[in-house]
């Protein structure tokens, strides 16, 4: 008798050792998280980025009337330049003069201002002279490329 019973204590001491430690499964919860993912991308709203009104002219050939207005020319830079040479309705200006100029400029000349540049002129320079127009109370801006030589 005593000889079964400690045959039955080896048999559960051995199926004691035998036990693996649990494991967890990382895929149930790597699928929890993917649908958390997706349950957000799908419920979140995007506005949208106010962008700047461009009207474009229809195609055709370019008019050969000047504009009315104010012209802001502004040429390729220069190797030794970041920024292109502004000419405001011919005469050389600077960022610096420019906003008096155009404050003090008449007003029938004020309607508008006509922005043209070169294909190599820096954004960051046309967005500086379109905010000093803004900024003179000129509400109307219009662009323009040179030809093609």
């Amino acid at each position: 008798m005593q000889q079964l019973g400690d045959a039955k204590l080896s048999l559960m001491a051995t199926r004691i050792r035998e036990r693996k430690a649990p494991t967890l499964s990382m895929a149930p919860m790597i699928d929890c998280v993917f649908l958390l993912l997706i349950f957000f991308m799908v419920s979140t709203t995007f506005t949208p980025m106010p962008g700047i009104r461009v009207q474009l002219p229809p195609p055709g050939e370019p008019s050969k009337e000047k504009p009315k207005g104010l012209v802001v020319k502004i040429d390729n830079p220069t190797t030794n330049d970041r920024d292109g040479t502004m000419l405001l309705n011919g005469a050389v200006v600077q960022f610096e003069d420019m906003f008096s100029l155009l404050l003090n400029a008449p007003q029938e000349q004020k309607t508008m201002l006509i922005i043209q540049s070169g294909r190599e002129v820096l954004h960051e320079q046309i967005v500086t002279v379109m905010d000093i127009a803004k900024d003179a109370g000129i509400d109307k801006i219009g662009f323009a490329i040179t030809a093609r030589e």
